[in-house]
């Protein structure tokens, strides 16, 4: 797979991720996650590692950033960042591969990396999602 194929890979990725948390946010369940994500999270910048099989051998990065209830690119490659995401190659063509069933069950989305940022209460509604 290119590098373009990579980019459009997690471009398209991110894009079901934010349709997700659109589509939910005025769920009573994932409304509350939601916004307890806007509030603890806006601004936080991450840095993703993309990897195949080892995610200790990433091949490619980015950086993005949560702001205004979605997930942006701000760059390719690495970058100073709050946290880091590592991910599969296999999960992100499978939300670009299957994006109803992500925006319809948001919990299989993958926001585990983000738990320490949350305050409890809204780690224990993650909790119970997944």
């Amino acid at each position: 797979m290119s590098d373009k194929d990579i980019y459009d890979l997690f471009t398209e990725a991110l894009e079901v991720t934010n349709k997700a948390l659109e589509a939910n946010r005025d769920s009573a369940f994932y409304g509350t996650l939601i916004s307890g994500m806007d509030k603890y999270l806006d601004g936080h910048k991450a840095g993703v590692a993309i990897y195949d099989d080892d995610p200790k051998q990433p091949f490619d990065y980015f950086t993005l950033r949560y702001l205004n209830g979605k997930f942006e690119i701000l760059s390719r490659g690495k970058s100073e960042h709050d946290t880091e995401w590592r991910v599969a190659r296999e999960y992100l063509a499978s939300l670009a591969d299957e994006p109803d069933a992500y925006i319809e069950n948001p919990a299989k989305l993958d926001i585990d990396w983000l738990r320490h940022l949350l305050p409890d209460s809204v780690n224990s509604l993650l909790k119970k999602a997944s």
